[in-house]
């Protein structure tokens, strides 16, 4: 199949843009259908954290998918910037992996062994990179990471795949993927069936609802991550700073992004008093400065995840011409440029 191949794109997340947007930039028509507004779901729920080293540890496959998505940002950022004037804020920036406790400390050990370009700081070092810490700080882990800004990927993804050719449709909802003969044909929408060469289902943890109208089982759920905005007085954080599944992220405009729950909520993305407490119980517990911050946002996103922990991209084993681009869990902002490549060279043949 060539590159004159039809694609329709389910889902205008930031995995869905990024794929719409690569496919139409190799010459594919592309249709992307979104229910509702793009980045509307897990995406917008994003702190746009780009860290493949300092989150908790991963299986090795994942963290070579995760670097080699990382080192595609630099081009990717500098593109969009030009071909749709949209910064989406990408931001190279030290990450510091904290210990508070000896367990933390052990944790952050094993952690070290993976990486090697980690450097590992004592208590005061760190105070001396961000003197607002609080006094439970024992130890951090130092690696280079970066972040950009969730909402203005996706603009800038979505923007750029119009250019292209490509068709974005929101406020329209897929009821279901149609097939005949063991080919996905196109798929069936309120206003009538939408016929393309293959279908891309990225439409995370409903994907997994979408195919099973053809009676497939996709290994994917919901989890629900609760994210908190503040604005502090003045500028109290200029480093990433992780601990288990937490983070703070310094934004640009000088906000702090913090997260993040990880709860089995089902379909449920409202937030909570309980998980926003958590989250400004941590965050205030490593930078005390953040007491006195205004709470800008509270959120919630439903991540996709997996049983294995490791993204689904590829073809459905019963209809080749159907592919799952789903399950990237916390990382999928990260995880979307990578994505889109290997969709597209799947689409030329190269999924082997």
């Amino acid at each position: 199949m060539g590159p004159v191949d039809s694609v329709i794109v389910v889902g205008g997340g930031v995995i869905g843009t990024a794929v719409a947007e690569h496919l139409a930039r190799v010459g594919h028509p592309v249709t992307l259908l979104e229910r509702d507004q793009l980045g509307s779901k897990a995406s917008g729920g994003a702190a746009g954290l780009l860290a493949p080293h300092s989150e908790s540890a991963h299986p090795p496959a994942f963290t070579d998918l995760a670097r080699r998505s990382h080192s595609l940002f630099p081009e990717l950022a500098n593109r969009l910037a030009k071909d749709t004037l949209v910064d989406v804020e990408f931001r190279a920036l030290e990450s510091l992996r904290l210990a508070t406790s000896d367990l933390e400390l052990a944790l952050l050990d094993q952690h070290q062994s993976g990486f090697g370009q980690a450097h590992r700081l004592d208590a005061s070092q760190c105070r001396e990179l961000e003197p607002g810490l609080g006094s439970d700080v024992c130890a951090g882990l130092l690696f280079q990471e970066s972040q950009v800004s969730p909402l203005r990927l996706v603009t800038a993804l979505a923007r750029s795949a119009i250019e292209h050719g490509a068709e974005i449709r929101e406020g329209t909802p897929v009821e279901a993927p149609v097939a005949s003969g063991g080919v996905v044909t196109g798929v069936r929408t309120p206003a009538g069936v939408l016929n393309a060469d293959w279908v891309v289902l990225a439409a995370g943890p409903w994907t997994g609802l979408l195919a099973s109208a053809l009676g497939l089982a996709v290994d994917v759920a919901p989890r629900r991550g609760q994210l908190v905005t503040l604005a502090p007085r003045r500028r109290e954080l200029s480093r990433i700073l992780t601990a288990g599944t937490s983070y703070a992220v310094p934004k640009p405009d000088g906000t702090v992004v913090l997260g993040s729950t990880e709860e089995e909520a089902g379909f449920d993305a409202r937030p909570t008093v309980a998980g926003v407490a958590r989250i400004l119980g941590l965050a205030t517990a490593w930078l005390p400065a953040l007491a006195n911050a205004t709470v800008q946002a509270a959120w919630a996103g439903l991540r996709p995840v997996t049983s294995t922990g490791m993204p689904i991209i590829g073809p459905d084993p019963d209809y080749p011409n159907l592919i799952v681009a789903t399950g990237h869990h916390r990382n999928g902002i990260l995880l979307a440029p990578i994505t889109a490549e290997i969709v597209a060279r799947g689409l030329g043949g190269g999924w082997a």
